[in-house]
């Protein structure tokens, strides 16, 4: 698939979710138009790492995107609605029932729940490194940060998940 059929099949897919999380955060029209445009901006400088965009990967990377625009307009650090979105569409993509899945796929979606109950900052981090295997390079150059932030982040991101997980009886390691 052409580079330009990814993007624009990524424009359609998820126009409207990256709409709705920007102007969850936002609560303003115009600001909402800002954010996608520079969204799609970024989508764009990194369309060559995506392969299929309708993986959860790429539904991923294009909310955070946008929910990190957001809040970087906003003018803070936390969303609250936005992070109650994020944690809705988490929700809807796991099947937590015990029964349906296999002991590997459990531990994944405990890991995955851990981390959606990190702080925003650590969260975005840890779902891009972790779940949707960016490296930090590319974690910092998607979120517009530096690639040592990243580092910091991961870091200290990975030894709160561990202390989450330890509570609930996971063990994790790197």
């Amino acid at each position: 698939m052409a580079l330009d059929d990814i993007f624009d099949r990524i424009y359609e897919q998820y126009y409207r979710l990256m709409y709705q999380v920007a102007y969850g955060i936002l609560q303003n029209t115009e600001d909402t138009e800002d954010v996608l445009q520079e969204s799609f901006i970024r989508i764009e400088k990194n369309i060559s790492k995506i392969s299929d965009p309708f993986c959860p990967k790429t539904r991923n990377f294009v909310v955070i995107i946008t929910k990190r625009l957001a809040l970087n307009m906003l003018g803070k650090g936390k969303g609250n609605e936005a992070g109650e979105l994020l944690a809705t569409q988490e929700d809807e993509r796991i099947d937590a029932s015990p029964e349906k899945v296999s002991e590997g796929k459990m531990v994944r979606e405990m890991v995955k729940s851990a981390i959606r109950d990190l702080p925003d900052r650590y969260r975005e981090c840890l779902y891009l490194n972790l779940l949707d295997e960016y490296t930090p390079g590319e974690i910092a150059e998607i979120l517009g940060m530096k690639e040592q932030s990243i580092y910091k982040r991961l870091s200290r991101g990975k030894k709160m998940l561990r202390e989450r997980l330890a509570e609930i009886g996971v063990a994790y390691e790197d």
